[in-house]
């Protein structure tokens, strides 16, 4: 029997609580075997911004794309989580790189960061960015990349 059971792969999204002014999301990410969860406040419009942003990826092999929620900079205390949508190969293989910085993280790489790779597929970007727009108009839930 193995030590470690490796953890559904995706990105998760539960909005833990909202007013008028912003939403507090927790990000949970695995790949199967690294994972991290981050709880962020952003606006209302960020998830209907990345909707957008994401919307069609990926349109060819060199397609990228990035997005960040949050914030990076140590000097406020929420998190943040950058997420880079790019083709692995020549025959669409895609994957997400994804950062998360906790609230005490000084700096990506150290305590409370964690940065690891999601494979995804065309289509699994286009169930969650559909899943995330319903989540933008009120909605809580979870969702799976």
């Amino acid at each position: 029997m193995p030590l470690f059971r490796p953890l559904k792969h995706g990105i998760e999204i539960e909005v833990l609580w909202s007013d008028q002014d912003v939403l507090e999301c927790q990000f949970s990410c695995s790949n199967g075997w690294f994972s991290g969860a981050v709880s962020i406040y952003i606006g209302h419009d960020d998830l209907s911004k990345m909707v957008d942003q994401l919307n069609g990826f990926p349109f060819n092999v060199g397609d990228s794309r990035d997005f960040e929620l949050g914030t990076f900079d140590a000097n406020y205390a929420s998190g943040g989580i950058r997420m880079h949508f790019h083709c692995l190969d020549s025959r669409g293989h895609a994957a997400v790189d994804v950062h998360l910085r906790g609230h005490a993280c000084k700096a990506l790489g150290e305590i409370e960061s964690v940065a690891l790779r999601i494979r995804v597929e065309a289509a699994g970007i286009d169930s969650f960015l559909a899943q995330v727009a319903k989540i933008d108009t009120g909605q809580s839930g979870l969702l799976h990349i």
